[in-house]
């Protein structure tokens, strides 16, 4: 576990995000900010990223399936959601300061442009930089608060694991587009992962919006 500070402090992020595993964080930071290039487009050359274990894979391969085997299916779903989402937020805690384990908009924008455009120079070019900070709030917004109008302002473990579901599922919809549930495979692939971030960078409520709505209902058991 990263050491982070001293006292309450420490202590503070170390219950926060106690599953948590930074190096797991940075290896699933490197992999998504790979996907989509400058241009909001899908980079030819990234790679997928796999959420579930192959046990779990395995086991959804299965014909003939007991519920059993279904719930084991959900849980273990739910629970790697849950690991990747804090030690993806353990990590983007240890590269912004943060010492709770819950996001303020600064450090997520802070981090937004480091990692996810900090290779494009944005610093150099007012105009695009405005326009990229327009989508980190829109994006932070949606993801703190889970998709409702409203949120605390703070992204924490339950938010972040809503978007790891939402970005780990594809959609299924009906005949006008709406939205009918979540087809669940564990695989974040580049070209599905552009599109859920174009909606993410959007200010209206959007399709992703509701996926991250129903992700934390299905997650917190709401639903």
């Amino acid at each position: 576990m990263q050491n982070f500070g001293h006292g309450l402090q420490r202590t503070s992020i170390l219950q926060e995000l106690s599953g948590g595993n930074a190096e797991l964080g940075e290896a699933f930071a490197i992999i998504i900010n790979d996907m989509v290039m400058q241009s909001g487009i899908t980079n030819p050359n990234a790679e997928p990223f796999d959420v579930v274990p192959d046990s779990w894979r395995k086991l959804a391969d299965k014909p003939d399936k007991t519920s059993d085997d279904i719930k084991k299916l959900d849980e273990t779903f739910k629970e790697e959601v849950q690991l990747l989402a804090e030690s993806y937020l353990l990590f983007m805690a240890r590269e912004t300061k943060n010492l709770t384990g819950k996001l303020e908009y600064q450090q997520y924008e802070a981090y937004m442009l480091k990692y996810r455009f900090g290779h494009y120079d944005v610093m150099n070019k007012p105009e695009y930089l405005k326009k990229i900070k327009e989508q980190i709030r829109n994006a932070f917004n949606k993801i703190s608060a889970h998709g409702e109008p409203n949120g605390d302002n703070l992204i924490d473990k339950n938010d972040m694991a809503a978007f790891i579901y939402a970005i780990s599922t594809k959609s299924r919809r009906d005949a006008n587009n709406k939205f009918l549930g979540f087809e669940i495979n564990g695989l974040i692939k580049p070209e599905d992962y552009a599109v859920n971030e174009n909606n993410l960078f959007q200010p209206d409520d959007n399709l992703f919006s509701v996926k991250l709505r129903i992700a934390y209902k299905v997650l917190n058991n709401k639903l």
